[in-house]
């Protein structure tokens, strides 16, 4: 069992008592760690690990959902981002997770802004005595065996030092990483390996290099390899890629999620089907790729005039590279990670700039407003289940001003062999007439992959927001 736990930023101690006021320390257990890679192993993976990561994101402490900042469950992994900052007060700490089914963690904990003084560090507790030699330790616990390897900052020193809880409790230890000067911001990389008591297996190997500003990790198990980039947080969400140990690809490299994802198991059935329609060189039948013939006409006709965009549901990336390729400052939503990762491959061959996020857009993470707002086929899908939330989110992207295209399935006709959703005139009216002013509503048509078959029935929807 592997855990790897990237700790940079300091959380409060345990009491006033334990840590003076002027330390700002990450804390974690050695036995919470042990229990939970226990935990995946016996249940083969976990189903809805949600709640169980969200409390080691904030260390144990109270949380709201809307602290938690990223989140996605899969097969091989689940991941999580977490801003600690409005709990803990400054300065700004932020944690990112990721397990690595079946028994390997990644936390990354990053904090901006300490203060003079206040002396930065992270704290391993464990009931026994850490055993240290250079960067490395090993702690055995009644649950098993935990090692560590300090990879990061790279000036910094392992203690292992008594841990008094108070007259009633039993005695602690506490596994010290500490950086060397008095840095006002930090981020460490710690990599543990948890395994049950006796197992003789090899410890896993971390290897972490920088190219281009960043951070490129691998860990090498008796059973996979990963690999991931890890970015801070506030750049980019990063990227993951995993193979067994033989090379064989189990998941090949596709973006971390930048909002929360739908999770559980209803919710990781979604997302697995959404992204099996672009797996194995799948093509998905509303995947035309070529432009839309309506985006066409705004950006041609100059109604819309280069500027910040975004493409919500964004697919395979073709309106959004094309935007790019006219000035845009497009960013491109899609919630398949298999959709994004061959929208990077079409951008750099298109030597254009977009930046990618894969999200739900009905939980985005936090955007600044865009001047124009392009939609094919994305709302009619999600208005489904939550036509509120998609206004709330056109809303919170928008400002006065925006201008919004929006393609939706059109009812107007009998369906074709593929249809997708389809929302009558006076249901658009409703869902937006509050928020924005109808420009036009007219009959249009999907682009279809064969470009002599005329595609189903749509509406073209163009929307100003109004100035409230």
């Amino acid at each position: 069992m592997t855990i790897l736990v990237m700790l940079g930023f300091n959380w409060p101690a345990l009491s006033q008592t334990q840590v003076p006021p002027s330390h700002l320390t990450s804390l974690i257990h050695a036995s919470d760690l042990l229990k939970l890679a226990e935990l995946s192993v016996s249940t083969g993976e976990l189903t809805d690990s949600y709640r169980h990561i969200s409390r080691l994101v904030f260390a144990g402490s109270d949380f709201d959902a809307t602290d938690l900042l990223a989140f996605e469950e899969n097969r091989f992994f689940a991941y999580a981002v977490g801003d600690a900052s409005k709990m803990m007060g400054a300065p700004r700490r932020v944690r990112r997770f990721i397990f690595l089914k079946p028994s390997t963690f990644v936390v990354d904990d990053e904090v901006q802004g300490a203060g003079s003084g206040q002396t930065l560090g992270w704290l391993l507790y464990s009931h026994n005595k850490p055993e240290i030699a250079g960067r490395q330790a090993h702690i055995t616990e009644r649950e098993g065996d935990l090692f560590c390897q300090a990879l990061l900052p790279n000036k910094a020193r392992l203690q292992g030092v008594r841990w008094p809880r108070g007259k009633e409790q039993a005695e602690e230890y506490a596994l010290k990483v500490l950086p060397q000067g008095n840095p006002a911001g930090i981020r460490c990389l710690q990599v543990l390996q948890a395994r049950r008591q006796g197992d003789q297996s090899s410890v896993a190997r971390a290897e972490l290099v920088t190219q281009s500003d960043r951070p490129l990790l691998t860990i090498a198990t008796a059973q996979r390899i990963f690999r991931l980039t890890l970015p801070m947080v506030q750049a980019d969400a990063g990227d993951i890629a995993i193979s067994t140990s033989d090379g064989k690809e189990l998941l090949v490299r596709r973006p971390l999620p930048a909002g929360v994802l739908p999770h559980g198991p209803e919710g990781i059935k979604m997302l697995d089907l959404w992204d099996d329609s672009y797996r194995g060189g799948k093509r998905p039948s509303w995947d035309a790729g070529r432009p839309s013939g309506e985006l066409q006409k705004v950006v041609d006709e100059g109604l819309v005039r280069a500027c910040r965009a975004v493409d919500l549901g964004c697919g395979s990336g073709t309106d959004a590279i094309y935007l790019a390729s006219h000035g845009f400052d497009v960013t491109a939503i899609d919630i398949a990670p298999t959709a994004l990762r061959q929208a990077e491959e079409k951008v750099r061959q298109a030597g254009v700039k977009v930046r990618w996020l894969l999200a739900d857009v009905l939980a985005l993470p936090k955007l600044e407003p865009f001047d124009f707002i392009f939609d094919r086929g994305c709302y009619h899908e999600v208005r489904i289940y939550n036509a509120r939330a998609y206004v709330e989110t056109v809303r919170r992207l928008s400002h006065a001003g925006t201008r919004f295209l929006l393609l939706a399935g059109n009812p107007n006709e009998l369906p074709l062999q593929y249809a997708p959703p389809q929302v009558a005139e006076e249901e658009i009216r409703s869902d937006f007439s509050l928020l924005f002013d109808f420009e036009w509503i007219r009959e249009t048509r999907f682009e279809t992959i064969n470009p002599s078959i005329s595609g189903p029935l749509a509406w073209s929807v163009m929307l100003r927001r109004k100035g409230n």
